[in-house]
């Protein structure tokens, strides 16, 4: 798919779905199965990171209760010392750096497929006026067969600046 300022290769079954951003070029696509994904290029694109469910203070790891935590408080327990325990567990994606196209990217993956965040994430494309254009496309929970198709197609991401 071109679309104007990349391309990249997706099974023939996916469509755009334009979308109007305000300071930035986004957009959807529809996937199989129901799955959508959408991207952003411009200066404020989402960076991808994951929020924890758990913090750590003092040597002491904390694990947000969700029960008890509202959308004006979150709540964490205590869970044990920061040395013994491992902290990977309570990660929903994994994070991997690569090159492509020329360009360090980060990309996101479940940890259990089909539950977190496939993605990818530029965060130097080019200088456009006075900031820098970063890009990232993502999608959330997929289906295993398009988080696979979708890692597969970030691969052959090209940027024409």
């Amino acid at each position: 798919m071109d679309f104007k300022y990349f391309t990249i290769d997706v099974p023939v079954t996916w469509e755009h779905v334009k979308a109007q951003g305000i300071d930035s070029f986004v957009g959807h696509l529809t996937l199989d199965n129901g799955d959508t994904i959408m991207f952003d290029l411009g200066w404020y694109s989402n960076s991808l990171d994951e929020e924890y469910k758990f913090k750590i203070e003092n040597g002491d790891v904390y694990v947000k209760n969700e029960k008890e935590s509202t959308s004006n408080s979150t709540l964490f327990e205590f869970y044990g010392k920061a040395d013994t325990v491992d902290i990977e567990k309570f990660k929903m994606n994994k994070i991997q750096w690569t090159t492509i196209d020329g360009k360090r990217a980060k990309i996101v993956q479940p940890r259990e497929t089909g539950k977190g965040m496939t993605g990818i994430y530029f965060d130097s494309l080019w200088t456009a006026g006075s900031g820098t254009d970063r890009f990232q496309m993502n999608g959330t929970n997929l289906h295993p067969d398009n988080e696979t198709r979708l890692l597969q197609a970030f691969e052959t991401l090209k940027f024409k600046q």
